[in-house]
This record gives C-alpha cells, structure tokens and sequence, in this order.
C-alpha cells in the first residue's frame, strides 16, 4: 500500500514539474545605462563677440568747464581661452577660465569747445583679459553656468581740444583693473567639442589718461567710470579628462 501510494505522489510531481518551472520567474541580462557626458577635464578654444561702454569727460584745471564727451565705445572683438572643469555630485561643476581678447571697441566724438574750435575725442579698448571661476548645472551635454572674478583692459585715448588761446592734447593709454560677472551657456555638439553663448558684465576702476594744454602748461584729462557689456559665442576641444 505504501508503495502504491510513493508511486502515485512520485507521478504528480513529475508531471507537475514543468507546469511549476513555467511559474517561476526567469531573471534577464542585465543592461547598464550610457554613462552621461563627462565635463571634467582641460580645454581650450576661441570666442568672438560685442561689446559697447558708456560716456566720458574731458576736464580741464579748476576755474574751466569739463566738457561730457558723446563717446561711446562699442564694437566687436576676438581672443582665446583656456580652463578647467571639475563635475562633481553628479550635476554640479566648478571651473576656472582665463581669456584674452584683441578688440575693436571704440568711438571718436568731434565737438567744438565752448569759446573754442573745431576739436576731437578717440578712445578705444585695445585689448581685455579676464580671470573668472565658473559654478554650473550639468544635464548631460548641456551645462547652464554663472561666473565672476577680475579683469584688465588697456584703454587708449587720443584728443586734441581747441580751447582757441590754448590745445589740449592727450595721446596715452592706461591698463585698469575690473571685476567681472556674467551667465553662460555651454552645449557639447560633437566628440571633445563643446559651442557657448556668454554675457559678461565688466565695471573697471577710474579712468585718468592725462594729456598738456600748450601755452599753459597745466594738464588735461579725459576720465570716466568705464564699465563694459559684452556678448560672446565660444567654441571649445577638450583635450584631458579627469580620469
């Protein structure tokens, strides 16, 4: 009897075995998701852009009227850069970037002095640098980024003044130190290529480039407060990651 009944629960199981082995789950391949892009590295590139800055004075000794000279400086330039980025946390980003920039900003005023003749004011920015940090947020290949630090330009002025008995003549430069904050855009299109849009704000130090008016032998100066709005497009390689 016992045997009869070992037999027939032997049977169940066996035919039973490939019904349950259907119920049970199968585990699948287990597929790792794409690494995100990685912007931690040097880089390098080229920028070009517009920048335009505000108005100015000519001041002349005591006793004599300064003049508001109508320049407004503006126009486009072109440099280079080169920084590094570190991604952390995995979103956030913090960098450092310098760049130097050949410019064509720059206005001339021709005015007639009150009492005097037929007169002139050129002033230019010859050249601007900048040394920034850069704090971003990271969506894969796009990074959305503030930064801030300091600057340097070198200013370059050139008047004549008929004050009618006298001249003023100015022909100097001067390199000003500034701050500089701004707001960026950073897409990476192609391999190690990566293309920005940026808007920098500059606010630079007084400006004094002192000059002579003949006959007297007192000086004049064409001052102001310069500050400089600019708009670039950058495009940068990576050439090192950061491991």
């Amino acid at each position: 009897m016992k045997k009869a009944i070992f037999s027939a629960v032997a049977a169940a199981v066996l035919f039973s075995s490939p019904a349950i082995a259907a119920d049970i789950p199968v585990k699948g391949p287990v597929y790792k998701a794409a690494a995100g892009y990685n912007w931690t590295g040097w880089y390098g590139g080229v920028n070009a852009g517009y920048g335009f800055d505000p108005n100015y004075w000519l001041e002349r000794p005591a006793g004599t009227p300064d003049l508001m000279l109508d320049l407004h400086p503006q126009g486009f330039f072109g440099g280079v850069q080169v920084g590094y980025n570190w991604q952390f946390r995995p979103n956030w980003l913090f960098g450092i970037e310098a760049d130097f920039q050949i410019s064509d900003i720059n206005d001339t005023f021709n005015f007639i002095y009150p009492g005097g003749g037929a007169s002139f004011a050129t002033l230019a920015i010859d050249y601007f640098t900048t040394v920034r940090a850069r704090l971003g947020y990271v969506m894969d290949r796009n990074l959305f980024f503030v930064t801030a630090g300091g600057a340097f330009a070198k200013f370059q002025a050139n008047v004549f003044a008929d004050f009618d008995a006298n001249d003023g003549l100015i022909n100097g430069d001067k390199w000003i130190a500034g701050y500089v904050i701004g707001v960026g855009y950073e897409r990476a299109i192609s391999g190690n290529w990566r293309f920005k849009i940026e808007y920098l704000y500059i606010d630079f130090a007084h400006l004094d480039i002192r000059g002579i008016e003949t006959g007297a032998g007192t000086s004049v100066a064409i001052t102001g407060d310069p500050y400089l709005h600019i708009v670039r497009l950058g495009l940068n390689m990576r050439f090192s990651t950061g491991g």
